[in-house]
């Protein structure tokens, strides 16, 4: 099945990382008392960074408070598994090693061993994704301990390091606005007339990511004729909200200003982005346009509206209160995520001063749409009977995108939400379809 066979670098780690388990606790027990925790430590490693000794213990606080939670996630992603595929896996593994295969090449012999059905493959995804959220969580509580040197480190090895598609972009690493993190990669497609935009928006709770685009949304769209941008923004560390949002409205509008002499049109852009790019893209898209027409900065006369977005795991609505009621029970609005955004203690929801919550409302989309905003399209890798055990889980929960489709059906705005998509080949087809279809391609 093709959608089994094109998993993704990280999924294909996930279920190594599953089905190796029993073997690795082994081998791991013989070099450590603690084999849990020697089994997840690459989750608690910040690359290039060195910590102290002082930080040392804090980091072996976390990483007791988190190694439970990494082994049931561990546990969860086993169940998965029937036991032929075990025994399958086992026996490829044994014989891809026997044959001197190393590293990934025997990932990939004992992944194909496995034959997941299309159901392992979404369930398989959708604990990607709590997995993603729990070693984000874990990333940023270890940033929380680093000196500013440590930061400037840290920052400049993310973008040493950042991955880039196969095809290079055609303006690499452009600087859009003042800040260190205002930066862009501008793939332009070939065509003899404008072309239309996609802008991709990282997410990373706001507190962690660098300009991305997935390579196969890249490759359709510049076969397509349409151009693609990548942006990134200031981190919720150097600045809370709304930079993000306002770093992510000049690149929008930095990119019109440029538009005419890299042969696109202004009047079609469109955004994608997963998680907090995913919010910011449907913020830009619902948001008053922010040009300012007396503006001495000719960047900031353009306008900021879209064409359209699509969007992965999105929050339509970063309000706190908003989050208590559409998941009552929960402790999702208390999300860490959410508290840095903010610079506020959310378990003092009900007791904070006014201007914060004027903040909330400023920088969520659905107070800003309106019948004349543009069509949204959401995919959620969960369904929408999930239930929410954990703030990682509630926070890209698609009941985020059914209240947004309720409020846009009201309009007469197309609205489409679908659940149950795991990245792959199917989130890619609509996600582009449907780009194409407002951006005006065929």
């Amino acid at each position: 099945m093709r959608r089994a066979i094109a998993v993704s670098v990280a999924l294909t780690l996930i279920i190594t990382t599953a089905l190796f388990s029993q073997e690795k606790g082994r081998q791991d027990a013989k070099q450590t008392r603690q084999p849990q925790q020697a089994a997840f430590q690459q989750v608690f490693v910040l690359q290039g960074v060195e910590f102290s000794e002082d930080q040392r213990a804090k980091v072996d606080e976390i990483s007791n408070k988190y190694v439970p939670k990494l082994a049931e996630i561990q546990k969860k992603q086993q169940s998965i598994f029937t036991e032929e595929q075990m025994q399958a896996r086992r026996e490829a593994y044994r014989a891809a090693r026997e044959a001197g295969k190393e590293g990934r090449a025997l990932q990939e012999a004992a992944r194909a061993a496995i034959k997941l059905t299309e159901e392992q493959q979404k369930q398989l995804a959708a604990i990607q994704e709590e997995r993603a959220e729990l070693t984000t969580q874990i990333q940023n509580e270890l940033r929380a301990l680093l000196t500013r040197d440590q930061r400037t480190q840290l920052r400049g090895q993310g973008r040493a390091g950042s991955r880039r598609p196969a095809v290079p972009p055609t303006h690499p690493d452009l600087k859009y606005g003042p800040y260190d993190r205002n930066v862009m990669d501008v793939w332009l497609a070939e065509s003899d007339k404008p072309t239309p935009v996609l802008v991709s928006i990282h997410g990373g709770g706001f507190r962690g990511g660098n300009k991305s685009v997935s390579g196969d949304i890249l490759k359709e769209c510049l076969e397509s004729g349409i151009s693609v941008v990548a942006i990134t923004y200031r981190l919720s560390d150097e600045a809370i909200a709304p930079a993000q949002f306002l770093d992510s409205a000049r690149a929008i509008q930095f990119i019109r200003h440029n538009a005419k002499k890299w042969n696109l049109d202004p009047k079609r852009m469109a955004a994608t982005g997963g998680s907090a790019g995913a919010g910011i893209s449907l913020w830009l898209g619902f948001h008053d346009d922010l040009a300012d027409a007396d503006n001495d900065d000719p960047v900031l006369r353009e306008s900021t509206r879209l064409t359209c977005m699509a969007v992965y795991n999105g929050q339509t609505s970063y309000d706190p209160r908003f989050i208590r009621n559409l998941f009552p029970g929960t402790d999702t609005y208390q999300h860490p995520a959410l508290a840095q955004l903010y610079d506020a203690d959310l378990t003092k929801l009900d007791d904070l001063p006014q201007e914060k919550y004027k903040l909330f409302e400023e920088v969520s989309a659905l107070p800003h749409l309106t019948k004349d905003d543009v069509p949204a399209a959401l995919f959620y890798a969960s369904k929408m009977d999930t239930p929410i055990t954990n703030q990682g889980i509630g926070i890209h929960h698609p009941k985020f995108g059914k209240a947004l489709k309720e409020e846009m059906d009201k309009l007469g705005i197309e609205c489409e939400v679908h659940t149950g998509i795991p990245r792959g080949d199917e989130w890619v087809k609509l996600t582009v379809g449907f780009v194409k279809k407002h951006l005006a391609v065929k």
